[in-house]
């Protein structure tokens, strides 16, 4: 039998010692060096993202504090008003629930009356405090409170029997002012209380508070006790730029108690005057 040699590989077929650990190692290399790249990139790219968020953060912010500014001047502007009708109902019914003496129709409030019912505006409406030091003035320079007690006069005979008294009567009566207010702060817009020995005109009922006006369907046989109220409303940011808002708002009431409610001139302080022929 022929006994062959063993068969010995060829020197390109045995594999080069350390020639795959290096292969690896060099392919590990290059993987974190793609790796690191891609890093910086993203680093990069989150970093400019970053400078243009803080670009648009930066134009929008005076748009989203000027919105916050304006709605709190509104939200504040609106519970002013409510509060000056407020104190306007209020002070009306104060007066008007007034009691006339024992067997008589009229009664009669004084300078005491007058004074206590102004006060209460700060309890009903204390937002004039804070206005009044921001404006460094006292508190009743803020609002201008005015009282009027109206007389209705009917014009004939026929107006004065007339049973009907539905609808619009301002053609059948004369409405006089009795006594009025000259002694209260009034705006800065000009005088707000009624004038004596001039008749009050009629005005639609939707019109705008006026002191020389009443509401058409307010006349007929009897009296009133009128109020008006007007608070210049300043806004607390921006009142540089934004002139103050005028909020006017009157109330017109029968007397409870009485057919008419008028003024005792006794210990006057000078808050209100009566009327001549009254």
């Amino acid at each position: 039998m022929a006994v062959h040699p063993p068969h010995t590989p060829s020197p390109a077929a045995l594999p080069v010692p350390g020639s795959t650990r290096g292969c690896g190692r060099r392919s590990g290399a290059l993987l974190r060096a793609a790796r690191t790249g891609l890093a910086l990139r993203v680093a990069r790219f989150r970093a400019a993202e970053g400078a243009m968020a803080a670009v648009e953060f930066a134009l929008i912010l005076p748009t989203l504090l000027l919105i916050m500014f304006a709605s709190i001047q509104i939200v504040a502007y609106i519970d002013a008003t409510r509060k000056v009708e407020l104190v306007a109902h209020s002070i009306s019914q104060m007066i008007s629930q007034a009691a006339p003496p024992r067997n008589t129709t009229v009664a009669q409030v004084n300078a005491a009356d007058l004074h206590f019912s102004y006060d209460s505006a700060l309890v009903l409406f204390p937002y004039v405090m804070k206005d009044a030091k921001r404006r460094g003035v006292a508190w009743w320079q803020t609002i201008s409170i005015n009282y009027a007690a109206i007389q209705f006069r009917a014009r004939n005979a026929a107006c004065q029997s007339r049973t009907d008294t539905s609808g619009d009567l301002s053609a059948c009566f004369d409405a006089n002012v009795v006594w009025t207010s000259t002694g209260t702060h009034q705006p800065a817009s000009g005088e707000n209380y009624r004038p004596c020995n001039t008749a009050q005109l009629p005005a639609d009922d939707n019109a705008a508070p006026n002191r020389a006006t009443l509401p058409r369907s307010s006349y007929g046989p009897g009296s009133l006790v009128v109020i008006d109220v007007v608070f210049d409303f300043e806004p607390t940011f921006g009142s540089g730029f934004v002139p103050a808002i005028r909020i006017a708002r009157s109330a017109y009431v029968l007397p409870r108690y009485a057919s008419l409610v008028n003024y005792d001139t006794a210990n006057n302080t000078g808050i209100a005057t009566r009327c001549t022929g009254f």
